[in-house]
């Protein structure tokens, strides 16, 4: 595929952002967004133009059987039996992805809300909207939270990169925990850098030993400041 094209290339990043990019070809995406810094600068710069975008929709609140459903699907109460289907009208589906990112948000504002610093957040997902970690940063400390979501592997660690919007290398921010709360110090190389997005790559126990990623990238995340 020619990514050299920038309007194929503006079209793949709207499409990753909004989420209708799935499966290997996401996955794709993401190893050519550790790669290439064109690709970084392309995705951030249609994020900037799309946030303000999601942020001028309205709040809508799901009915109960929504909720329900929302909250299982990311993993946080057990799955009910299976039922007969509704019929999946657009405006069911409107509701459980305007749901799924209310219930984010107050997941991962409840314990920020305490704070009075500003704080950048980001929830780290897989393409069905499960969230295997909740991330934090204020000043120069970050905050990762793992959910049950994240599947323990004892063979590889996962580590946290920042991918510079100007296009730099990516960044190590230090390993994952796979249970429980990490607290990770900000490295002074990101120091006054804009982010572009947060990435996931799977590597050896104790992970990557060349300073930058050598496993697969498994996930991308936008962070935001609050």
């Amino acid at each position: 595929m020619k990514y050299q094209d920038q309007e194929l290339l503006d079209a793949l990043a709207v499409d990753f952002i909004l989420g209708a990019m799935k499966g290997a070809a996401r996955k794709r995406f993401q190893r050519l967004m550790m790669a290439s810094p064109n690709v970084r600068q392309t995705v951030w710069r249609w994020e900037q133009h799309l946030n303000p975008l999601a942020e001028s929709l309205p709040a809508t609140m799901p009915d109960k059987a929504v909720w329900q459903r929302i909250q299982q699907r990311l993993g946080w109460v057990a799955a009910a039996p299976p039922t007969t289907a509704p019929a999946r009208t657009g405006k069911y589906w409107l509701a459980l992805a305007t749901a799924a990112s209310l219930l984010l948000a107050v997941v991962m504002l409840r314990p920020l809300l305490l704070s009075p610093l500003p704080q950048d957040i980001a929830v780290i997902q897989t393409s069905d909207a499960k969230a295997w970690w909740l991330v934090s940063k204020a000043k120069n400390m970050l905050r990762v939270k793992a959910t049950s979501a994240v599947t323990d592997d004892i063979a590889h660690d996962y580590e946290l990169w920042m991918l510079p919007a100007d296009g730099q290398a990516p960044i190590s921010l230090g390993l994952l925990p796979q249970q429980g709360e990490r607290a990770l110090s900000w490295p002074a190389a990101a120091n006054g850098i804009a982010i572009a997005a947060l990435a996931v790559s799977l590597e050896p126990p104790g992970g990557s030993t060349t300073g930058a990623p050598t496993g697969p990238v498994l996930f991308t995340a936008e962070i935001v400041t609050l």
